[in-house]
């Protein structure tokens, strides 16, 4: 297969390990130091409080690539080699382009682990991060997550031990084949010595990812089974394959924390195995004597909170009765007020009609008022122009030989009737 070119200047990482084996804390704390794992991630949920970081691009492209060849996309599968059709190809060329956006970019995907010789042909320059785990941790995770896609190891137990060889075989081979591309370590070394895996990757791929937020790795959530060495001896004692790929993987790991995995195997070569074969069936009658004695407790803790809650119930009833009885009086007083209101209103109402009418009245009686003003001032002024007209007349009169004549006589006349008296 041809090779796809990518930015020289851009560094891919490339996480994965069997599923249940510290990948997603491993993701975490790569973004943490600086590596662009996706902007669509998975979330949360039971069985991965923090998040999958797991790029929901590189999740559905190998899960559809897996349906494609008649393969559980959950990726339970013993297949030697996983076809990857042209189809395919082209598209994961087209993933690669709209994800190598920042110096330092990568995924994770448990489902990788089938691909890696696909990857590796068609990302030369990427380097992959391969993280493992006890297979008695592994196949016990599987177990208690019980989710939808892991029901089938209810029907076939054994076969979570026979996938943790297949995958971890994958990876031991192609380790082998490209050792300067790889960092091979295990998920107690991740979680226990955080700064000295950071350390190790930017000696060996010579990059500069920064130191992760101390705070990004919650030991509880990690679970490690060092009391239970009789079930690590039923795998070693039924499939002594997975042992022995376990130890070469310690072997082949990067050498920063290996106490857990040497004084677990050694536990488990010095456990007398007949002792142990009952150890399960031990703790399977301790567990239901335990359930039951929960169970008790549960139902005498049920019958006392039954007996409160009646108890509470018998009060908030008298409160209610009490707050009925509050209502109907409230109720009453209310009506009372209510018809007094309406009264009222009633007679208010009888006043305003009656204003009503008077101010209709006392309107009628100004427009009358208004027309009896216009009469009179149309008198008015008629009379004004009457008594223009006189006025004319008047000084009409005085100005003419008549008047003239007649004020003379007048005035003549006065004089003779003085000088008869005189």
């Amino acid at each position: 297969m041809q090779s796809f070119a990518v930015n020289s200047d851009k560094t891919a990482f490339i996480i994965t390990g069997m599923h249940r084996s510290g990948t997603s804390l491993t993701a975490a704390i790569l973004q943490s130091a600086g590596v662009d794992v996706g902007e669509r991630l998975l979330g949360a949920n039971e069985s991965n409080a923090k998040g999958h970081f797991e790029n929901i691009d590189f999740f559905e492209f190998h899960k559809t690539v897996l349906r494609s060849q008649g393969i559980d996309d959950a990726g339970w599968t013993l297949t030697e080699t996983v076809e990857v059709e042209q189809q395919y190809i082209d598209q994961a060329k087209e993933l690669i382009a709209i994800n190598s956006k920042s110096p330092y970019w990568g995924w994770k995907d448990p489902r990788t682990t089938l691909f890696l010789n696909f990857w590796a042909d068609l990302l030369p320059e990427a380097k992959f991060i391969l993280v493992y785990r006890s297979p008695w941790e592994v196949v016990d995770s599987l177990y208690r997550r019980g989710g939808e896609n892991d029901t089938i190891f209810f029907s076939h137990p054994d076969l979570a031990v026979k996938l943790w060889i297949h995958y971890n075989q994958k990876i031991l081979n192609f380790y082998d084949r490209f050792p300067d591309r790889c960092i091979l370590t295990s998920v107690y070394s991740i979680a226990n010595q955080l700064e000295k895996n950071i350390e190790a990757i930017n000696h060996k791929f010579q990059v500069t990812l920064a130191n992760p937020a101390p705070d990004i790795f919650e030991r509880s959530l990690l679970r490690v089974q060092e009391a239970n060495v009789h079930r690590a001896t039923l795998v070693a004692y039924y499939f002594p394959e997975a042992l022995n790929i376990y130890q070469e993987l310690n072997a082949k790991a990067i050498q920063i924390d290996q106490e857990h995995q040497l004084e677990t195997i050694q536990k488990v070569r010095n456990s007398p195995y007949k002792v142990w074969a009952f150890q399960d069936w031990v703790d399977l009658c301790k567990s239901e004597k335990q359930g039951k004695r929960l169970q008790s407790e549960l139902e005498r803790r049920s019958h006392a909170q039954l007996l409160q809650t009646q108890a509470e119930l018998g009060q908030s009833q008298t409160q209610l009765a009490q707050t009925q009885a509050e209502l109907e009086r409230s109720q009453v007083q209310t009506q009372a007020e209510l018809g007094q209101t309406q009264a009222q209103l009633a007679q208010t109402q009888a006043e305003l009609e009656r204003s009503q009418a008077q101010l209709a009245q006392t309107q009628a009686e100004l427009g009358q008022t208004h027309a009896q003003l216009a009469q009179t001032q149309a008198q008015l002024a008629q009379t004004q122009v009457e008594r223009q007209q006189a006025e004319a007349t008047i000084a009409a009169m005085h100005t003419s030989k008549f008047w003239k004549l007649r004020t003379a006589w007048f005035t003549l006349k006065k004089r003779m009737g003085v000088a008869t008296h005189k």
